[in-house]
């Protein structure tokens, strides 16, 4: 949260502050590994199937489902950097959008937040409990965190959040998550629209 503030307040300087994240919380994750359930995906076809669909609907729905009523500050890093530059941040905002954060996301709104709302000793609950009032505002949550984009992210939030309750595995959804933000990215690259890769800029009085 304390990256997301500071990336929120000095936009220009995200692809600088990126990387420092993209390394902490990587290295938490790779600390804690082996107290984790199995990440194993148990169908990473159907799984890499399912981030495709997610990355259609996010790119296909954001001209009906999305009115940005704050400005969207773009990141392109070939505009901010020289090229050699641009293309080291690039890649750290590449890795960590794809491999790291759908870790970090699924580990919380799926492996923790949606089994603990069924019960507060959440590690009893097996991983994939569907229970309504869990789920949605699970779901909810996840489509908040995506800020003016929210429509997308309780879109794509219920298709991640129903292969969870449909396989059981942390692993899976992660895949799906992870190729969905991959896909997403090389969009950004090849049609030099980054407004997908965008933040919220702060109203100041």
């Amino acid at each position: 949260m304390a990256f997301l503030v500071a990336e929120s307040w000095f936009p220009n300087q995200h692809y600088v502050l990126y990387p420092f994240k993209t390394i902490f919380i990587g290295a938490v994750i790779a600390w804690f590994w082996r107290s984790l359930p199995s990440l194993a995906p148990s169908a990473p076809v159907l799984s890499v199937l399912v981030g495709v669909v997610g990355v259609g609907l996010w790119i296909g729905l954001d001209p009906w489902l999305v009115h940005y009523e704050q400005p969207l500050v773009g990141r392109n890093p070939f505009q901010l950097y020289p090229a050699g530059e641009a293309w080291t941040l690039f890649g750290f905002r590449l890795a960590g959008f794809a491999l790291v954060v759908p870790v970090m996301e699924e580990l919380f709104w799926r492996g923790f937040l949606m089994r603990w709302l069924i019960k507060e000793d959440f590690t009893t609950v097996p991983l994939g409990t569907y229970r309504h009032f869990s789920f949605w505002i699970t779901t909810a949550f996840f489509a908040a965190e995506h800020g003016p984009e929210w429509a997308l992210g309780l879109v794509v939030g219920v298709i991640y959040g129903a292969w969870f309750v449909r396989t059981k595995s942390l692993g899976n959804i992660m895949l799906a998550h992870g190729v969905t933000n991959l896909l997403l990215a090389l969009y950004c690259l090849i049609t030099n629209d980054w407004h997908f890769l965008s933040i919220v800029a702060p109203v100041h009085p």
